[in-house]
C-alpha cells in the first residue's frame, strides 16, 4: 500500500497518464485528418481545414474521460494484495496510533490591513503533534495480511 516507493509510484502514474492523454490528442487529429481526405475523395472537392470547434469538445471529453479512469485503476492498483496480485483485494481491518510527538510545525501567517487585505506574510514555528499509525490490510481472496505505516503532523492551534 504506502511506502517509500509510494511517491515515485504516483509520479510514474502521473507522467502515464499525461503520456496517454498526448496519445489520444495525436489519434483523434489523425483520425480527423483521415476523415476529412475520405471526405474529400467520396465528394470530390478540396480538403478543408480541421474545424477546431468539433475536435475541441471531442478532445476534452476524451482527456476527462482518461484521467478519470487512470484515477480509478490507481485506487485499485494501490489496494493489490502482494502474495495473489489481485486489484482492489485489501481491506483495512485496524489502524493503531505507534507514537506520538510534540513537534514544532512552520506556518506562514498572512498580515492583513483594515480592510482584510494580505500586506505581508511572516513563518512562525507553533506547537504540533507528529502521529505514526500502523495499518492493518487484509485480503478478501487469500487471508494475506500487510501491515504500512505512515505520519501525519498536525498544529495543536
Amino acid at each position: 500500500m504506502i511506502g517509500r516507493g509510494a511517491n515515485m509510484k504516483k509520479v510514474i502514474w502521473i507522467i502515464g497518464t499525461g503520456a496517454a492523454c498526448v496519445v489520444y490528442s495525436f489519434l483523434v487529429g489523425v483520425i480527423a485528418i483521415a476523415g476529412q481526405i475520405i471526405t474529400s475523395i467520396r465528394t470530390h472537392s478540396e480538403i478543408q481545414s480541421v474545424n477546431q470547434d468539433f475536435l475541441n469538445p471531442i478532445m476534452a471529453v476524451g482527456w476527462a474521460v482518461l484521467i478519470i479512469l487512470s484515477i480509478w485503476m490507481h485506487k485499485r492498483w494501490n489496494a493489490k494484495c502482494h502474495a495473489c496480485k489481485r486489484w482492489n483485494a485489501l481491506k483495512l481491518l485496524k489502524t493503531e496510533v505507534l507514537k506520538q510527538e510534540k513537534i514544532s510545525v512552520l506556518v506562514e501567517l498572512k498580515q492583513r490591513n483594515l480592510n482584510r487585505e494580505v500586506t505581508g506574510t511572516q513563518d512562525q514555528y507553533i506547537p504540533g503533534k507528529r502521529k505514526t499509525y500502523q495499518d492493518t490490510y487484509q485480503c478478501k481472496y487469500c487471508g494475506n495480511l500487510e501491515i504500512c505505516t505512515h505520519t501525519e503532523d498536525s498544529t495543536s492551534i
